[in-house]
C-alpha cells in the first residue's frame, strides 16, 4: 500500500481508477471511494494507520463519476458509514436518477457504457444520508467547508480545510506532469462553468491542492492556482 501522509492526519490512498483521502480525526471520514473494487484497499488503508472498518463515519463523494463512487457500496456494507454527495447528484448516487456516463462524445459513449456495465464498472446505487450545500460546515479536523464548483459535472464540490491549509478538489483541476490545469474536456460536461469554478477556488487560502488522479501540488499551491485563474480570465 503506497499510503501518503499529505498534511498531519489527512492521507491520499491508491485506490482504484482515483486515490481517495483518509482524514484521520475522532472518527474517521473518507472523501471518495474510487471504482467498483476499491473498498478492501481502502479499508486496508483505515488498517494501516491503527484504526478499524467500524471508525469510518462518513464517505464524501466529490462528484458522481464511476472513479469516485464506484466502492461507495462495497464501503457501506464494510463499516456502515453515512453516504453524502452534493444535493444535485444526490439522485444519481441514490438511483433515483439514471447516473450519466462519463465520455461526453455520443458514438464514443454508446460504444463504451454498454461495455461497462456488462464489465461490471458502472456504480451500485446507495442511499445518500448527507446532502451537501455550497457552504455547508463539517465538524472534520478543525472544520471543512464545503466548496461547490460545476463543471466537471453539475454538483462537482471539493473539500476546504482551512487549519491544515489544505483543498482537496477532486476533477476540478489536474496537474499533469506538475503543470496545474483545468479538468479534462473529454469528460467534463460543461467547461466554461468549471472555469468559473477555477475562479471561485483561486480566492480561498491554502498551502497543498490535492487532485484525484496526481500527487498534491506544493509549494505555493494557491499562488499557481490565482496564476491559472487569471490566465483563464485572459
Amino acid at each position: 500500500m503506497r499510503l501518503r501522509e499529505v498534511v498531519p492526519q489527512v492521507y491520499q490512498v491508491p485506490a482504484r481508477g482515483a486515490s481517495v483521502f483518509l482524514l484521520n480525526d475522532e472518527r474517521i471520514t473518507l472523501i471518495d471511494a474510487g471504482m467498483r473494487g476499491s473498498g478492501q484497499r481502502i479499508l486496508a488503508a483505515v488498517r494501516e494507520i491503527g484504526r478499524s472498518p467500524g471508525d469510518v463515519a462518513q464517505i464524501i463523494a466529490t462528484h458522481y463519476h464511476y472513479d469516485h463512487i464506484g466502492g461507495l457500496a462495497e464501503l457501506r456494507q464494510e463499516t456502515g458509514a453515512r453516504t453524502a454527495a452534493h444535493r444535485v447528484e444526490a439522485p444519481y448516487v441514490s438511483g433515483d436518477e439514471r447516473l450519466p456516463f462519463p465520455i461526453r462524445q455520443p458514438l464514443l459513449a454508446a460504444v463504451l457504457e454498454p461495455l461497462a456495465t456488462a464489465f461490471g464498472f458502472r456504480p451500485r446505487a446507495v442511499p445518500v444520508d448527507i446532502t451537501l450545500d455550497d457552504g455547508a460546515e463539517l465538524p472534520v479536523l478543525g472544520g471543512m467547508r464545503v466548496v461547490h464548483c460545476p463543471g466537471h459535472t453539475p454538483g462537482h464540490i471539493a473539500l476546504h480545510l482551512p487549519q491544515r491549509g489544505l483543498l482537496i478538489v477532486g476533477d476540478a483541476l489536474q496537474a499533469p506532469g506538475g503543470r496545474l490545469t483545468g479538468p479534462a474536456a473529454a469528460v467534463t460536461q460543461d467547461m466554461a462553468a468549471a472555469e468559473r469554478s477555477i475562479a471561485r477556488m483561486a480566492e480561498l487560502d491554502f498551502e497543498v491542492l490535492c487532485f484525484s488522479h496526481f500527487r498534491p501540488l506544493r509549494p505555493k499551491a494557491a499562488e499557481r492556482l490565482r496564476e491559472l485563474a487569471a490566465g483563464l480570465e485572459g
